[in-house]
């Protein structure tokens, strides 16, 4: 239906995913009966309190003409997030900004977080670091049987992820829901986390999307230098499985950075989002 306004967007751009994916929430916009912008949107369980959306607009628009379809796609997408009871849109995609978001980050959105979803060849990062004698090395298969860590473990992470979420805030969820989240995909045998007196001292989730590619997820630690020999003892246990390392870092979590600075990962595309609060 929007082939033609979209005809030169790349396929992994946010908007063209958006539009496929959520089609009952995609609107056009005209002039002169022409499309000459886009919008959709949608909800997330996690983080409610933001209406998700991607907009477009034509870039052959004059400057007038650009600002006032843009206007006309904020006004629909305030009453949408009004009506919802939420306080603020949010919008992401692959830098450089598409003119739409372009546009918005001189009225009012505001950049939040940038995201890499790196790759590297798993040989590269292979060293020996021993943990040390106080801690314990566990598995996703020996933390099931151990009911009241595998909470600790839920509550720890879960507790790191609303602090690394501040701008765009999580849903009052059951632990029970984020478990599931958490321990769905994680690889059964990998080195999971790291305990000592009965407490969590470190954790790193890992995930096989693609095979022979081993994944970094969730990952948090009381110290750095906890978490570097976890993901040691993580990566040196991989390197008989997998030949390649990726994983998806955000800039407001400072141990992913850390991660993404510490490793010599390819470079890759930077995706923001933006976020802009409605009073």
């Amino acid at each position: 239906m929007y082939g033609s306004l979209l005809a030169n967007v790349s396929p992994d751009r946010k908007i063209k995913e958006a539009v496929e994916q959520f089609p009952q929430h995609t609107q056009a916009y005209y002039l002169e009966n022409k499309p000459v912008g886009l919008m959709t949107c949608w909800q997330n369980a996690f983080h409610p309190y933001s209406l998700n959306f991607a907009g477009y607009l034509a870039p052959k628009l004059t400057s007038g003409e650009q600002m006032q379809v843009y206007e006309q796609i904020l006004t629909d997408l305030k009453a949408k997030a009004q009506k919802n009871h939420q306080n603020a849109l949010i919008t992401y995609d692959y830098a450089p900004q598409l003119l739409f978001n372009a546009i918005g980050q001189k009225n009012g959105f505001k950049l939040i977080r940038t995201t890499v979803e790196p790759q590297m060849p798993l040989k590269r990062v292979l060293k020996n670091i021993l943990i040390d004698t106080d801690l314990q090395l566990i598995t996703l298969h020996e933390i099931k049987k151990d009911s009241v860590m595998m909470n600790k473990l839920a509550q720890v992470s879960f507790s790191d992820y609303q602090k690394n979420h501040l701008a765009n805030p999580v849903a009052k969820i059951p632990l029970s829901e984020w478990s599931k989240t958490i321990f769905t995909d994680q690889l059964e045998h990998a080195p999971l986390a790291l305990i000592a007196a009965g407490q969590i001292k470190a954790y790193c989730f890992s995930f096989e999307d693609t095979p022979q590619e081993l994944t970094l997820g969730w990952m948090g630690a009381v110290k750095p230098n906890l978490l570097d020999q976890l993901q040691q003892q993580l990566l040196n246990w991989a390197q008989a499985k997998y030949q390649t390392l990726s994983g998806e870092f955000d800039s407001t979590d400072p141990l992913a950075t850390r991660t993404y600075s510490k490793y010599a990962f390819n470079l890759c595309p930077i995706y923001e989002t933006y976020l802009k609060k409605l009073n």
